[in-house]
């Protein structure tokens, strides 16, 4: 499950995206699960 604010990045191609809407089920990039790095902002 993804939260608002979470940061996540392909080991892949290097990708990041920061989750803005809360959802289930895991990112995935070119083939693989995206890893979480950290957070990145707070949507208001």
């Amino acid at each position: 499950m993804t939260k608002v604010g979470q940061k996540y990045k392909c080991n892949i191609c290097g990708n990041e995206v920061v989750v803005t809407h809360d959802g289930k089920g895991e990112l995935v990039c070119c083939g693989q699960p995206m890893e979480t790095i950290g957070e990145g902002f707070q949507c208001k």
